[in-house]
């Protein structure tokens, strides 16, 4: 082969190779497509209302043979009159209601990091127990061993139950730090499964 063919041989290599680069599809790594607000907020209302604190607390309810049920405050007991205690266990479980959020509680502020609102925490759930154990009643009488009945029990049980959950706004704010941090741990499991990345703001 001579020099001139050699010359032609490698031009028509050489275009073929560019022209096979210019028309053969060249597969580039698909985008990531991040979902819409729209969808994004669906996603979250799907779980409806999140209970993410858990909180129990124990009452001690009075039967006063007086006044048959007295307050819960220690303050107003009168020695000699009440004639048992009754341990009430009520049970609160706060967290977030997702009906709550709108499209603009949701704002993306890069690539896939999306900043979000969240409602305040409420109490999602409220209970006390209503069997009662008896050896748990302590009687304090001036020796009357009358039992309390069960009527009078799950009275004083539903005074100590009325009494927690009126102090909601106060244990809300005992609960402050755990509620951050259980929501925000809840939040993130949610969005990272559809590769968002959340940061939070109140």
């Amino acid at each position: 082969m001579n020099r001139r063919m050699k010359y032609w041989v490698m031009l028509a290599a050489s275009v073929a190779v560019l022209v096979a680069v210019i028309v053969w599809p060249v597969k580039r790594p698909e985008e990531k497509k991040l979902p819409e607000k729209n969808e994004i907020l669906g996603v979250l209302q799907e779980q409806s209302q999140i209970a993410t604190t858990e909180v129990t607390i124990r009452k001690m309810g009075v039967y006063d043979s007086e006044t048959q049920i007295a307050s819960l405050n220690p303050a107003k007991w009168k020695l000699g009159r009440r004639l048992a205690v009754i341990p009430v266990d009520v049970t609160i479980r706060y967290g977030i209601d997702l009906t709550e959020m709108k499209e603009e509680d949701l704002q993306f502020v890069g690539e896939d990091t999306i900043q979000i609102r969240l409602p305040k925490p409420k109490i999602i759930d409220k209970s006390f127990c209503p069997v009662t154990n008896q050896d748990e009643i302590v009687t304090l009488s001036t020796g009357l061993r009358d039992k309390v009945g069960e009527t009078t029990i799950q009275q004083i049980k539903t005074m100590a139950f009325e009494e927690v959950v009126n102090q909601d706004e106060q244990l809300r704010k005992q609960l402050a730090d755990e509620l951050t941090h259980n929501t925000e741990a809840v939040f993130t499991s949610l969005l990272e499964a559809i590769n968002l990345h959340p940061i939070f703001i109140y």
